[in-house]
Parts: C-alpha cells; structure tokens; sequence
C-alpha cells in the first residue's frame, strides 16, 4: 500500500492554539515560494505560534506513485492529480478543524477538494491564493483548479493582465501582487577566489527551458569571443549553440552565478503572459548586471535604468548586450543602479505577505482601521 506523506507540522515552534494563517506551498527547498514566505513571516508581523505549513504535488517527495508508470498514466488521467492527493485532502479538512485558520494561502496552482473550502468557510475563515502562473496556459491547466476559482475569497495574481480573466471566470475579487524577492538569499555573496573558475562567464541566463526563449538566445550565440551559459532544467532536446548548458542553481550558487556573471539577461515568458519574474527582482537584489526585456513592469521597477539596459527585439538585445560588455563603467553603473532600485523593504516577500495580511484583516468582521497596519511597505 502506497505511504501517504503527512502534512508538515505547524513551523513556528510549537502547535499553533489559534492559527492566523495556514499556508498551502512548498518549503522542501529555500528557492520554493513556500521558504521565501517563511523566511518573511516574522517581518511581516506574524507571531511564534501564528503560522502552519501543508503541501502536496505531483513531485516524487509528495508523491511516490509518480515513480511509477501506472502513477504517471493515473496523473494523466486524473486532472494532474496524483494517487496521493486524495490522501492529502483528508488530512488537510482534518488540520483545518482542528487548526480553525483565520486565512488559509495557497501558492499557485494547487488543485483543492471544493470540501476544502467549505470547511474554511464553515469556521469563519477565509482562503485567498497567490497565483503566479496562468492557469491556463496548457503546461498548468488543471480542470479542477479552474473550477475552484469562484471558490476563493480573493486571489492575489503576479499578472496584472490576467485579472480581468480572473474575474470573468468566477473569481470574487482579485488584485495584483508581483514578484518579490527574498533578501536572505538574494544578497551579493561573500567573496570567493574559486568563483572566476566557476562562474565568471560573459553572458548568463538562468531558467527554464523554453522553445520560445531561443530566438533571444540566438542572437548572441555567433558573437566572437563570448563565454556564454544557460543555468536550468529542461533544456535537454532544446537546440542552445554557443550556450554552455548547465544544471540550475539553487541557493549561493545562484547567488554566485549571477553576480559573477558580466552580463545577465532577463527574459520573459510569453506563453505565462509575463511583465516581470521573480529574476527580476533577484537579479538587482544580488548586485548582477541585468539586461532585461522591454516591459512597462520592468521600466517601473527600475526608473533610473538607462536605456541600454532593455531590450525590445533579438537585434536590439544583441546590440545592447555588445555596448554593455564592451564597457566596464557601464556594467558597474547598470549593477549600482539595480541595486539601489531592487534593495527595498517594498520588494520583499515580507512586504507581499504583510499585503495579504492587511487584506485578511479588512474582510475580517471584527477589523478594526485603527489597528490595520497602513503606509508600511
């Protein structure tokens, strides 16, 4: 018989008595949207005991049925749900009677048993969602999550254009709530004389792969005399000359590769109807030199960039990223101007859960204005 992971316990020390929130995401790793919301919850003013943590997925940790091939054919045919999930469903209405959440969070794309909000509802709770994805772009559509939509109190999208979808699709309210990064793990990183070995290159990109991102990739790949790699997964059967193609980056690799890098570009998904990632944000914070595809979110995060640091078609890209390569005082002012944009308490996941916090307490029926935490990032 097949194991069925447990919820993760409450994370703050101890069982919560009475839980302010429940937080439905991943924090198996620290670059998992669920660790980044965790690493914030103190700064955003949640107390020791206020906080508790469930997730399940399709990945083997969640799941091990997917290791199997009649795991992955019931995945298929199930809606993208695994055999697991149904298991996860039951103890989740179990935590939430017994937890009695004030707001329960899920991250993303996460499929729910309609019972799941019932049992929020039943207990005088509320349950929002943090999208950052389009559910409906083919690689993430799941029925069943697009049926819940209606469901949720409120959902928090990274894309500002996709709300008016959102909306017409059931959902009650929606705002939009970008990207954000992590000041614990997005910060220039110490220095290392191995580093130069490693990762000094001239042009890097960090992401996943994606047909779509080749064009962008072509147009520097018959540049002479540039040391040009790829950090990500997927890339396999992807046709990248000129790239090095190498595995992603987590944590101070991450940090390392991208800082080190003279160049890093910031490109965007057209099929998740990107404006901004959360790279964007990571790249200024860890001190990189970026070179970012046009966007208006893009220009608004970063007001002081010149001109040279966006890019708007693969010939442009290829001419700015020659001006900025072959001009050191250049990289370092795109780096200190970056910086100086991205390093900000409004940037932070911190500020992003403090948003939705503040939200909980105006729907609340007890919220009192005169306590609500307004004018801070």
């Amino acid at each position: 018989m097949m194991k069925i992971p447990s919820l993760l316990p409450a994370v703050v020390s101890g069982e919560p008595m009475s839980t302010r929130l429940l937080l439905l995401a991943d924090t198996t790793t620290p670059e998992a949207l669920g660790s980044k919301f965790l690493a914030a919850a103190a700064a955003a003013g949640l107390a020791n005991g206020e906080l508790a943590v469930a997730y399940t997925s399709a990945g083997a940790s969640f799941s091990p049925s997917m290791a199997r091939r009649r795991g992955k054919l019931f995945y298929r045919l199930a809606d993208r749900r695994s055999w697991e999930w149904w298991g996860f469903q039951r103890q989740l209405l179990g935590r939430i009677e017994a937890l009695q959440p004030r707001l329960v969070l899920v991250t993303g794309i996460l499929p729910l048993s309609p019972l799941v909000f019932e049992a929020v509802h039943r207990q005088g709770g509320r349950i929002v969602n943090y999208l950052t994805d389009d559910p409906w772009n083919p690689i993430h559509r799941r029925r069943c999550f697009l049926a819940n939509l209606p469901r949720y109190d409120h959902i928090f999208s990274t894309k500002q254009a996709l709300r008016q979808r959102l909306e017409a699709a059931g959902a009650r309210s929606t705002s939009w709530l970008p990207f954000a990064y992590d000041p614990s793990q997005h910060a220039p990183p110490a220095a290392d004389r191995s580093d130069a070995e490693r990762y000094d290159v001239d042009v890097a990109f960090v992401g996943t792969g994606a047909a779509e991102r080749l064009p962008w990739l072509a147009a520097l790949a018959d540049v002479p005399g540039l040391r040009r790699r790829i950090y990500g997964n997927s890339w396999q059967g992807l046709a990248s000359p000129g790239w090095e193609q190498h595995r992603a980056v987590t944590g101070e690799a991450y940090a390392r590769a991208i800082h080190n890098a003279k160049l890093v570009l910031g490109l965007l998904r057209q099929a998740n109807g990107d404006l901004s990632t959360d790279r964007s944000y990571e790249i200024g914070a860890i001190g990189g030199c970026g070179l970012y595809k046009d966007s208006e979110e893009h220009r608004a995060l970063l007001p002081d960039y010149p001109d040279v640091g966006f890019f708007d078609s693969p010939a442009q890209l290829r001419q700015h990223a020659r001006a900025i390569l072959a001009d050191p005082s250049l990289q370092a002012q795109l780096r200190q101007r970056g910086a100086a944009a991205l390093r900000r308490p409004e940037h932070t996941y911190a500020a992003r859960l403090r948003t939705i916090l503040e939200w909980e307490r105006a729907a609340a029926p007890d919220f009192d204005p005169r306590t609500a935490i307004r004018g801070r990032p």
